[in-house]
């Protein structure tokens, strides 16, 4: 049972990531100019490391 949860849990993860890494692309495409792109991958560095 334990073996089955992690892997849910692995699963559900990585589409969350998946999601996220989609938001930011699609913030940084969006965003007018260069200093907003910049800013959202500065954002979205600190989250990843953190």
């Amino acid at each position: 049972m334990s073996t089955a949860r992690t892997m849910i849990d692995r699963f559900r993860q990585r589409r969350t990531m998946s999601r996220q890494n989609r938001a930011i692309d699609r913030a940084i495409a969006g965003a007018p100019t260069q200093a907003m792109r910049d800013e959202i991958a500065i954002i979205a560095q600190r989250r990843w490391l953190s």
